[in-house]
C-alpha cells in the first residue's frame, strides 16, 4: 500500500502539484486559479410549483443550460483549478405546489448537475438556499423558518458541506499558504424590533471563525460569504467585521447577493486594508464570473467576464 501512495505522490509533484495536511487540498506550486460566481438562482421543473408562485418566478426559469455550459466549458476555458459559488445557488429551497405541500427537490438537481464538473465545486449559502416559497392573498410569502431543515439537507447533498455549512480550505501556493474560510451569512428573516445587522453570522460560527484565522501566524484569508459587508456595518462595528478587522493575515472578501459587481476596500485599526469583492448575479447575466489567481506574492482578482486583471492585492 505504502509504494502505492509513494507512486502517486510522485505523480502529483511531476504535474506540479504538491500536498498539504491531510483533510485539505492540493495546490499548484506557482498559481492557483479558480472561479468566483454568485447568485445562480437556479429553478428545476418550475411548472411543478403553484401557478401563480411559478408566474412569479419565471424570470429564473431557464438557468439550467447556462450553469450546464458553464460547468461543462468555462473551468477547462480558463485553466481553473475549482469554482466557487457564494450563495442563491437555487432560488428556493422548498416551493408550494397546487396540491398545498411543499416540495424540495431543487438543491439535490443542482448539486447533481455542478457535480458533472471536471473541477471542484464549493459553496457557501444564500439566503435563498435556505429559503421556503408558498402563495397567498396574491402575493409570495417567503419565510426562512425551515433554515435548519434546509442546511441539514444541503449537507447531506453537497460533499463541501460534509463537516457543515461553514468550512475552510487550505492551499498553499508557493511557500504562502492560503486559508479560504467559507462562512454562513443568508439567514437574514429578522423583523426590524431585532434590530440585527447584517451580514449576520451566529456567536458560535465567530468563535469558529476566529479560531480559524488563529490557527496560524503564516496564513493569508480569503473570507467567502454570501451577504456582503456594508459602511454601515463597518462603521458601526458589526461583530463580524470587529474579528476580521483584528487580523492583518485577512486580505478578501469574496461576496455576492446585491447583483452587482463592485470592489470596495475597508481600512482597519491597525493599519490593514480588506477587499471586498462582489461578483454579479450568474442567473442575470452569465458573463458574472471572475478569476481569482493566488500566487505566492499576490492576489490577482480579473474584471467580470474575462481573464483580464482589473487589481492586485500584494501580500
Amino acid at each position: 500500500m505504502n509504494h502505492i501512495v509513494r507512486n502517486f505522490c510522485g505523480a502529483l509533484l511531476a504535474l506540479g502539484l504538491s500536498i498539504l495536511a491531510p483533510g485539505n487540498i492540493f495546490g499548484q506550486n506557482d498559481t492557483l486559479s479558480f472561479l468566483h460566481i454568485s447568485d445562480l438562482h437556479v429553478i428545476f421543473d418550475l411548472d411543478f410549483f403553484q401557478p401563480d408562485l411559478a408566474e412569479n418566478r419565471r424570470g429564473y426559469k431557464d438557468g439550467v443550460k447556462p450553469l450546464k455550459n458553464f460547468v461543462e466549458n468555462m473551468p477547462q476555458k480558463t485553466k481553473s483549478n475549482f469554482v466557487i459559488a457564494t450563495g442563491d445557488l437555487v432560488d428556493f429551497f422548498e416551493g408550494e405546489t397546487s396540491s398545498g405541500k411543499m416540495l424540495e427537490f431543487q438543491l439535490e438537481q443542482f448539486v447533481q448537475l455542478t457535480g458533472k464538473s471536471r473541477v471542484p465545486f464549493y459553496f457557501t449559502l444564500g439566503n435563498h438556499d435556505i429559503i421556503s416559497y408558498s402563495w397567498g392573498e396574491c402575493e409570495r410569502i417567503s419565510t426562512q423558518n425551515n433554515a435548519e431543515k434546509a442546511r441539514a439537507a444541503w449537507i447531506k447533498n453537497a460533499s463541501c458541506f460534509s463537516e457543515g455549512t461553514h468550512y475552510s480550505k487550505i492551499f498553499k501556493v508557493g511557500n504562502t499558504p492560503f486559508r479560504l474560510i467559507f462562512l454562513d451569512d443568508g439567514y437574514y428573516d429578522f423583523s426590524d424590533e431585532e434590530d440585527v445587522l447584517l451580514p449576520y453570522v451566529d456567536k458560535p460560527q465567530l468563535h469558529w471563525l476566529e479560531g480559524q484565522i488563529n490557527q496560524s501566524d503564516d496564513d493569508v484569508e480569503i473570507i467567502l460569504m454570501h451577504i456582503p459587508l456594508k459602511n454601515n456595518v463597518v462603521e458601526t462595528g458589526g461583530e463580524l467585521f470587529s474579528v476580521l478587522s483584528k487580523y492583518s493575515s485577512v486580505k478578501m472578501i469574496l461576496a455576492g447577493h446585491n447583483h452587482k459587481n463592485g470592489i470596495q476596500a475597508f481600512n482597519t485599526e491597525n493599519g490593514n486594508e480588506i477587499v471586498q469583492i462582489r461578483t454579479g448575479a450568474f442567473a442575470q447575466d452569465t458573463t458574472n464570473w471572475r478569476q481569482i489567481k493566488l500566487t505566492e506574492n499576490n492576489i490577482r482578482i480579473s474584471l467580470p467576464g474575462s481573464q483580464q486583471k482589473e487589481m492586485q492585492i500584494d501580500l
